[in-house]
C-alpha cells in the first residue's frame, strides 16, 4: 500500500511536469512503457534496480541509456533522474503504469479488451470500437484477444467492468437457473 502511495505520487509529478511542458503525452506513455517492459522483462535489470550496493547514478545511466534508444525526451530522463535521486528506481514500472492510467485518464482515453473466440476481422475490430466509443463517450484504446474456450460471443472489459456476452456464460446462466428451479 506504501509502494503505490510512492509510485501515485511520483506519477502525478511526471504528469504535471509533462503538462506544464506542454508535452505530447501520448509518446511519453509509449516510451516509458516500453522503458518499464523492458526493466519487467529481463531479471538483470530487475535486479540492478533493487541491488543497493550498486550506486543510483549508474543505475540512472543505465537506464538513460535504454530509454534514449528507445527514443525518450527530456522529461522521461528526468523523472529517471529524480527516480535515482530519492532512491525510488525500484518503483519504476508500477509508477509508470500509474502514470499510463492517468496520462490516459486525462486524454480522454479508456482501454477496453474484447475477447472472442475466433479472430476478428479489421472492419468488426473498428465497428466495435466505434460503438464502444459512442457509449463510453470516449476515445477507445481497442486490445482484442482470441479465447477458443468461448464458444460463441464476445466478452468486453472496460476499466473494471465487464460485459459478458459469450455463449459460454449463456450456459452458465441457463443451467443455474434450471437447476435453481
Amino acid at each position: 500500500m506504501i509502494n503505490e502511495a510512492i509510485a501515485r505520487r511520483y506519477a502525478k509529478g511526471l504528469l504535471g511536469a509533462a503538462l506544464d511542458k506542454s508535452e505530447p503525452l501520448e509518446p511519453l506513455v509509449e516510451h516509458l512503457g516500453e522503458l518499464a517492459a523492458a526493466v519487467d522483462g529481463h531479471e538483470g535489470l530487475t535486479a540492478l534496480l533493487v541491488d543497493p550496493s550498486i550506486e543510483a547514478e549508474k543505475k540512472v545511466a543505465v537506464l538513460i541509456e535504454i530509454a534514449d534508444r528507445l527514443g525518450a525526451g527530456e522529461t522521461s530522463r528526468r523523472f529517471l533522474q529524480v527516480l535515482g535521486q530519492n532512491d525510488r528506481l525500484d518503483q519504476l514500472c508500477q509508477t509508470v503504469a500509474l502514470f499510463s492510467t492517468m496520462a490516459d485518464e486525462h486524454m480522454g482515453i479508456v482501454n477496453a479488451e474484447i475477447t472472442s473466440p475466433q479472430p476478428l476481422d479489421e472492419t468488426a475490430v473498428q465497428d466495435l470500437k466505434e460503438k464502444l466509443a459512442r457509449a463510453s463517450g470516449r476515445v477507445v484504446r481497442l486490445n482484442v484477444k482470441t479465447d477458443p474456450d468461448l464458444l460463441g460471443g464476445l466478452t468486453t472489459r472496460i476499466g473494471d467492468v465487464v460485459y459478458d456476452g459469450s455463449l459460454r456464460h449463456q450456459l452458465e446462466q441457463m443451467r443455474e437457473r434450471i437447476t435453481a428451479n
